[in-house]
């Protein structure tokens, strides 16, 4: 590209900085958007929450779905909670007990199943009676006002380093 004497010095620096500024631009569309915490925030885990003691404010809970069920107009999600560090479940850590995600609409079961990682906000409204395998289990439940399903966690080999550039296949 050659330097056109007879643009503006203002006209040239943009010429140049362009490029940059689009690459800038595409790659801020790449970075995902966190859910809106909740307001006032009360955080309470779902294995502290019991029927005379229900949250008053919105919780922002996630965990990995443990079992789908749709119901004619709601899915609910039966979910395994994990403590949250910056919204995502750290599922190396101990649970934090189980909780029941309400969602008013058909969330697809390819999508929504188990083993995946979710994160929702919303109001506990009410507590569930329920079992986990032939164990009694008393579930708060979720109504979800936004939620984020985290993508699937891949892994390589342990102590595999790759490096490359340009595009490769591995099996």
């Amino acid at each position: 590209m050659s330097e056109r004497p007879d643009l503006p010095v203002a006209s040239r620096v943009l010429r140049r900085l362009a490029p940059a500024a689009a690459l800038l631009l595409l790659l801020s569309g790449c970075a995902a958007t966190p859910l809106e915490p909740p307001r006032p925030a009360e955080p309470v885990e779902p294995r502290a929450v019991t029927a005379d003691r229900l949250p008053q404010t919105e919780q922002l809970w996630g965990g990995v779905i443990a079992e789908v069920s749709h119901q004619p107009e709601v899915t609910v999600l039966e979910i395994v909670a994990y403590p949250l560090r910056g919204q995502e479940p750290r599922t190396g850590a101990a649970s934090e007990g189980r909780f029941r995600l309400r969602v008013g609409k058909f969330l697809d079961p390819v999508d929504y199943r188990p083993g995946r990682r979710i994160t929702a906000t919303g109001a506990v409204t009410s507590i569930e009676d329920g079992t986990v395998g032939e164990a009694e289990y008393r579930f708060p439940v979720m109504e979800a006002r936004q939620l984020h399903l985290w993508p699937v966690m891949t892994r390589s080999a342990p102590g595999r380093v790759n490096f490359g550039i340009g595009i490769g296949i591995g099996l």
